[in-house]
């Protein structure tokens, strides 16, 4: 009743797809986007010195959050390529639009957290905003890269 099972997909393929390297890479833009939700939002209920180093913390966490996600593109891009043999596919490419959306508000945070401007009213609800798409953009792609891990092309 049983059939033995052949992988379909070659050696070759299956040692880098196990690698992982796109999901790993993805959990580093989601972390750092909701953490700088987190601490922006905290911001408005923490005392003078503690808001200071929110401020600075924002700071520090902008700074690497596009080149991380600059790497989750690339990854995926990889990913996809060695996956489907194209990054053409349909859901490939609402992936790398939303990837790209993401990458110009990662840079946005970061302008945002390094004009000095953040501690001023608008530009925190700005920068919250930001985040939240952010964080909404990170979601998006999650869930449609859900759809596509255990796809793969035979060969």
């Amino acid at each position: 009743m049983f059939e033995p099972y052949t992988d379909p997909v070659s050696e070759k393929r299956r040692l880098i797809l196990d690698l992982h390297t796109h999901p790993i890479m993805v959990h580093f833009p989601e972390a750092f986007t909701i953490t700088l939700f987190l601490l922006a939002a905290s911001s408005y209920f923490a005392p003078g010195a503690i808001k200071e180093a929110l401020f600075v913390a924002i700071q520090v966490i902008s700074l690497p959050l596009p080149f991380f996600v600059i790497l989750a593109i690339i990854t995926g891009l990889f990913d996809g390529k060695i996956r489907f043999r194209k990054v053409t596919t349909p859901l490939l490419k609402k992936k790398f639009i939303i990837g790209l959306l993401l990458l110009f508000i990662s840079i946005a945070l970061a302008f945002v957290a390094f004009s000095g401007e953040l501690p001023v009213s608008p530009m925190r609800e700005c920068f919250i905003l930001l985040t939240i798409i952010a964080v909404a953009c990170g979601a998006g792609l999650g869930l449609l890269g859900g759809h596509l891990m255990d796809a793969k092309f035979p060969g």
